[in-house]
């Protein structure tokens, strides 16, 4: 289960690296609806091939409808327009954020008891956070505070996402929920796509960009969502979204070979290297509470 969400965030910290080649040429809300049209599609032909369950209680459709939203409509469409205005590196630190607001929501919901080395390690992984983007980069670089605002509010989005999610992937399996779930999205991000359409010269487009969209289809998006879907339902939410914090580990190593001009500067390494600080803290309250704490479904 450890490898599997330790691939799931080597194949999300390559979407920032995929999605900064194709943006420039590729509108985010087209991107998005590629994303999840391409993704529902395939999934819909799994679903049947695989015998999987067609949900059918209106009280599940309507949270398969809200997942759907939070955890790719807007999750997405708030990261791709955030990415066209950052670096691939600063938004995969940024991702790790997500932590953060899913052990906070559990708390606030009741879901989980406070642990002071939980929440050492959490602040501690939310200073490297704001260092990285600091208030002098700011005050310095307005467009990039504005993308690096938008990834943010993404993840908290994502975090709402695992939060509840635990209510309903525990009653199907991961492909059932992963189709629903892009299902629904589709109705998030249509007037997006709808609108960045008008901006694309598609006939300009090489090759290269619809491969690179193709990858970003298969891999960083179905086969992500399948995995996650699937680990969820072996462990707490909190330990999905703790894998996270890999993701600028793996966008660090990879983004240089890639993107001219992008690399792991002073800053970013430092940033790093406090959020994996706290990172290890996260891990070994976990370890001393020897079990992993159930989340409690929301809207029970």
């Amino acid at each position: 289960m450890h490898l599997t969400l330790v691939l799931v965030q080597f194949l999300f910290a390559s979407l920032a690296i995929a999605g900064r080649i194709v943006l420039p040429r590729f509108p985010p809300g087209v991107l998005v609806c590629f994303r999840v049209f391409g993704a529902t599609a395939v999934l819909l032909i799994l679903n049947f091939l695989a015998g999987g369950t067609w949900v059918r209680n209106l009280r599940d459709l309507w949270r398969l409808a809200i997942l759907g939203l939070l955890g790719i409509a807007a999750n997405q469409t708030l990261f791709l327009y955030g990415l066209r205005q950052t670096t691939a590196i600063n938004a995969t630190i940024l991702v790790t954020t997500v932590p953060v607001f899913t052990v906070l929501g559990s708390v606030l919901l009741g879901n989980e008891s406070a642990s002071v080395l939980k929440f050492s390690g959490i602040i501690l992984a939310a200073l490297g956070t704001v260092y990285l983007i600091g208030p002098d980069r700011i005050s310095l670089a307005p467009h990039l505070a504005l993308g690096n605002a938008l990834i943010v509010l993404g993840m908290m989005c994502y975090a709402a996402y695992f939060i509840y999610s635990k209510s309903v992937v525990n009653r199907y399996g991961p492909v059932t929920v992963s189709f629903y779930v892009m299902l629904f999205a589709g109705f998030g991000v249509l007037p997006f796509g709808i609108a960045g359409i008008r901006q694309m010269r598609i006939s300009e487009l090489e090759p290269a960009v619809w491969w690179w969209v193709g990858y970003i289809v298969i891999f960083p998006t179905i086969l992500t969502y399948l995995l996650n879907i699937w680990a969820l339902q072996r462990a707490s939410s909190n330990t999905v979204a703790v894998y996270i914090y890999l993701q600028p580990l793996f966008a660090a190593l990879g983004a240089p070979l890639f993107l001219r001009g992008e690399g792991l500067t002073a800053r970013a390494a430092l940033a790093g290297m406090t959020i994996f600080a706290g990172l290890a803290l996260v891990l070994l309250a976990e370890h001393r509470q020897r079990r992993e704490i159930p989340l409690e479904p929301v809207g029970e």
